[in-house]
């Protein structure tokens, strides 16, 4: 891709015929397109589209938004973010957690100190809702897709 002379390149090695800046759900947008003659002889027009005429079309953001969404695109293959990633999920799940079994979303009473014990009883009624599937069927293995009466069961015969 050449932004400065506004020319795409195909995996065959053709170039892109039309570069139209345009408006696509009313934000700024690229469209570029390949002549219908360059891609219909093509070896490799089965993997670069599924147009019913035959011919690519690419629908690009402008330059600034493309480069940083290819920099953070990359960004997100490394290790460090897949482990950063890791333990928000975790977080993220305690969170969901508590709003579906706690109703912690909204406070049932108004003032800062008893919205703080409502809060605090409902961390406790989490820790005891863990602790509970704890004792009695495990920790849930995530990695395995079995349900936790399966796991339970598999217990109960070893």
């Amino acid at each position: 891709m050449n932004w400065k002379t506004r020319e795409v390149r195909c995996p065959a090695g053709k170039t892109s015929s039309h570069w139209n800046p345009v408006k696509q759900h009313g934000k700024d947008a690229i469209v570029i397109t390949f002549r219908v003659l360059t891609c219909r002889d093509c070896p490799f027009q089965l993997q670069c589209t599924t147009s019913k005429l035959g011919r690519r079309m690419l629908t690009l953001r402008p330059k600034e938004l493309h480069e940083n969404l290819a920099r953070v695109r990359a960004e997100q293959k490394t290790d460090t973010w897949k482990n950063k990633c890791a333990l928000r999920a975790g977080v993220e799940g305690t969170i969901n957690q508590a709003l579906d079994l706690t109703g912690i979303r909204r406070a049932r009473y108004r003032g800062l100190p008893k919205v703080r014990i409502q809060h605090a009883f409902s961390a406790t009624a989490l820790n005891i809702v863990c602790l509970d599937a704890w004792w009695t069927t495990g920790p849930l293995d995530r990695t395995r897709r079995t349900s936790r009466l399966e796991q339970l069961s598999y217990r109960l015969s070893a």
